[in-house]
């Protein structure tokens, strides 16, 4: 083999070596963004869910057995009463009490990956004219929201933190 054939077979194993490399890269920015993508779509889906779970609740703890008696907001849960009434985390009974769970039976865990998954729950009176501004004062509209983030078992939170806001309103007559 001559020195010209060694130098085209030097250049070719270079040329498949940047080749090899190129397309590791290109596979394992994929699967990053794959992994961030399902993570992202757990956060959001775990964000509906305990919407949906607080929206099928009752409105008020004193809306809960006869919504006739409740006529005035003065009825209502004071505002810094707003969230379980015997602080058990599976004791809840009514909207409201959503309000301040952090963690509190509310944390999962990511068989596929083995991350964690944490939301965090705030619940206040709106004004319905002005809903992004908590009320301090009694409403027929009250506004969850929640926060889901995802860490890894070190404690490092893992992609984007998912903010979920929703507003739940009593309509009496």
């Amino acid at each position: 083999m001559g020195t010209g054939q060694t130098l085209l077979t030097i250049g070719a194993i270079m040329l498949l070596g940047t080749v090899i490399l190129t397309v590791n890269r290109s596979l394992n920015d994929t699967s990053t963004v794959l992994l961030n993508s399902n993570i992202g779509l757990e956060e959001v889906s775990l964000a509906t869910s305990v919407i949906e779970e607080a929206e099928g609740k009752p409105f008020d703890q004193h809306t809960m057995n006869d919504p006739l008696t409740s006529s005035a907001t003065d009825s209502l849960t004071p505002v810094n009463s707003l969230g379980q009434e015997n602080n058990d985390p599976t004791d809840l009974d009514d909207f409201d009490d959503y309000n301040g769970l952090n963690n509190a039976g509310l944390t999962t865990t990511d068989t596929v990956n083995g991350n964690l998954y944490f939301v965090k729950t705030q619940v206040c009176y709106v004004d319905p004219a002005n809903p992004t501004v908590a009320s301090s004062v009694p409403t027929w509209s009250k506004r969850i929201d929640v926060t889901v983030w995802n860490a890894n078992p070190n404690g490092t939170v893992n992609g984007d933190v998912v903010k979920m806001h929703s507003i739940y309103s009593y309509w009496h007559f």
